[in-house]
């Protein structure tokens, strides 16, 4: 094979400052990157893509340095040290559970249904580990590997593994890692052997271990906390000649609620993170702040969007839902607010209660039927 040629030809076997010069590099690319930022919303796209980079680095084990994010992936190093096959083994292994309970929560908890939310759970992980020479660039504050090393485990990307989510070690890693730090593999590794044939390189061969065996051994770890329905709520219903997914957009955006809802002049977002179940922000009124949380849908077989409001005074406890149903003039909105009064004074003060939150789901219906966003804007 011509990269092991490569490699003996650059290896002595009996002289060890081959392997202490040598430094270990990982990639982890995302698989089914292009076509999830091809087919769906760019800004959405750009915050999923985000977050599971965040939790990638975060869920390395082996306190390896990020070189660079490559859009899709992220490539690792550790300069002038090895690992040993059960260390990237853990490495996969905690790259890989990270990555998919992360989507799996946001599945859980996600109220957007545009395309990149809704197609987030078809993203998986492969992972290439590869070892060789390399040397540190440095560019002002900026240190990047360098070396022939790193146009190999690039090369590696372009395979012919029949999987999506794997591990690749390459050959030269085998040869150099490190003694294993405990023995058998976990139960759920098998390894097969592979190679690929590149234009003016010659085949170049690898091992490799399917991820997906992992996937069973993954927990739902979110668990909603769903308020219970009153008995009688305030229910509101109006129809609204704009599609349901056009409002439902409108009301999952916060940063642009001010833009429809006039009577709010901006709103303080907790995070830059998309919406979510568990969610909070700040809606800012002439007469105070409210502070909502978004609520998960109980009715998944509807399109609907919930919030509770945090620090409303005159009730217990208050949250609406919005439920919105496509009809041929456009869409059947209706909101019911559920409220839990105070004790005593409570049932009191249940009409003119009642009556301000009838006003505030007229107002808030008026509004959604009187914008004139484009979906350009959300």
């Amino acid at each position: 094979m011509i990269h092991l040629l490569y490699f003996y030809q650059n290896y002595n076997p009996n002289c060890t400052g081959m392997a202490d010069k040598s430094s270990l590099l990982v990639i982890a690319d995302i698989s089914g990157f292009t076509q999830f930022i091809r087919g769906n919303e760019i800004s959405h796209s750009r915050h999923i893509i985000a977050e599971l980079m965040e939790v990638l680095i975060d869920a390395d084990p082996l306190n390896l340095t990020v070189a660079e994010i490559e859009g899709d992936a992220i490539l690792f190093y550790r300069y002038h040290a090895l690992a040993s096959r059960s260390e990237v083994v853990l490495l996969a292994e905690r790259l890989f559970v990270a990555f998919h309970q992360h989507l799996r929560q946001y599945e859980s908890s996600r109220v957007c249904q545009c395309g990149a939310c809704a197609s987030s759970t078809s993203l998986t992980l492969k992972i290439l580990v590869h070892v060789g020479l390399i040397e540190l660039l440095k560019v002002k504050q900026f240190r990047k590997p360098f070396g022939e090393a790193l146009i190999w485990i690039h090369l590696l990307l372009k395979n012919t593994i029949p999987h999506r989510e794997y591990l690749l070690l390459s050959s030269e890693f085998l040869v150099l890692a490190l003694p294993p730090d405990y023995d058998p593999d976990p139960a759920w590794i098998e390894i097969f052997e592979g190679a690929t044939s590149y234009q003016d390189v010659g085949s170049i061969s690898y091992s490799y271990i399917s991820l997906s065996p992992l996937r069973a051994e993954m927990k739902d770890s979110f668990i909603a906390h769903l308020p219970e329905l009153t008995y009688n709520p305030l229910v509101v219903t109006t129809a609204i000649s704009k599609p349901a997914a056009h409002l439902h957009a409108l009301l999952v955006n916060l940063s642009i609620i001010p833009e429809w809802e006039k009577s709010i002049q901006g709103v303080r977002l907790s995070s830059d993170k998309i919406n979510r179940s568990g969610t909070r922000h700040v809606c800012v009124l002439d007469s105070g702040l409210l502070n909502f949380e978004t609520l998960q849908n109980p009715w998944p077989d509807k399109l609907v969007y919930g919030q509770r409001l945090r620090n409303e005074r005159r009730v217990r406890d208050l949250f609406f839902y919005i439920i919105l149903e496509p009809i041929p003039e456009g869409t059947s909105a209706r909101i019911e607010v559920h409220y839990k009064p105070w004790p005593l004074i409570g049932w009191l003060l249940e009409h003119t209660v009642r009556d301000q939150f009838r006003r505030f789901a007229d107002e808030l219906l008026e509004s959604l039927a009187q914008n004139r966003l484009s979906a350009e804007h959300m």
